[in-house]
């Protein structure tokens, strides 16, 4: 199982968006099993694969009650005896499964850095290195920031893909979590990057263009070609809680996502890249 994490320090650069159409497609399209995992503590990709009431939430967030309706990543991160395989969920794709997040998360959080009975930073690892054998991929979802819960999830990957976006946060954000990358490599040193890529694209607009060669300049071979273009199809399937793919199967952005789906899963992702890049010229 490659366990892949996104992550980017800045808010709104399309993470959520990012895992769960990727993960839907290799398992769609690809046929590969997917496990995901959600980290944010706004559970957005939680609640794209479940059947959330959130008037039903709001009311029991607004009356004090923050009961759940099944077990979640935070049992695991707060009890190493959990059994992983009870905060599976099963989603209606086949071969496409979930360990969901609830809104709870944050507090577990601090719960988590007071705990020093076991390494804080492997809780999520233990339990995945379980399900090793179960899955062909696990895509963990992040929230936007430097916290012990992405701690886990970079602790517990082999590669790290960071989403962009076209402004000065979204840069500082990647620099800051480049930053951190290298720090956790420290005790995870299989983790490597598997590249950045800018997500809500406009290649039209100037400041797009020269962004794009700022971070090539800065970054590299770490900059992917692959972009995803600006689309209202992608705030529209999210609103209608449905992946991209079946929601706008032929639109560019899905398209888009398929590309950037096939270099995640190729053996070869040289030649898979230089492909792509032919083809766009």
């Amino acid at each position: 199982m490659k366990t892949i994490v996104m992550i980017n320090n800045k808010g709104g650069v399309g993470k959520t968006n990012s895992v769960t159409a990727i993960s839907h497609i290799l398992s769609q399209r690809l046929n590969k099993r997917v496990l995901m995992v959600d980290l944010d503590p706004q559970m957005n990709m939680t609640s794209m694969f479940c059947d959330v009431d959130f008037i039903d939430l709001f009311s029991n967030l607004y009356n004090g009650s923050m009961e759940k309706a099944a077990p979640s990543v935070e049992d695991l991160l707060m009890d190493s005896g959990m059994d992983v395989n009870e905060c599976i969920l099963h989603t209606k794709y086949e071969g496409l499964d979930m360990i969901p997040a609830f809104l709870t998360l944050s507090e577990a959080e601090e719960r988590l850095k007071a705990d020093v009975r076991t390494p804080q930073q492997f809780r999520l690892r233990y339990h995945l290195d379980k399900l090793k054998d179960q899955y062909d991929f696990c895509i963990i979802d992040t929230s936007p920031s430097v916290s012990i819960l992405n701690i886990n999830g970079l602790a517990a990957a082999q590669e790290v893909f960071v989403p962009l976006r076209c402004d000065g946060g979204s840069l500082l954000g990647a620099t800051i979590t480049k930053n951190l990358i290298e720090t956790v490599r420290t005790y995870n040193p299989g983790l490597r990057m598997g590249g950045m890529f800018f997500t809500q694209w406009n290649g039209r607009k100037n400041v797009s263009k020269t962004v794009y060669e700022l971070m090539e300049t800065a970054f590299g071979e770490t900059l992917l070609p692959y972009t995803i273009r600006v689309s209202k199809d992608v705030e529209e399937s999210t609103l209608a809680q449905v992946p991209i793919l079946d929601y706008a199967p032929r639109a560019a952005v899905t398209g888009d996502y398929i590309a950037l789906a096939d270099y995640i899963a190729a053996t070869d992702k040289a030649a898979c890249r230089a492909a792509y890049v032919q083809a766009k010229a």
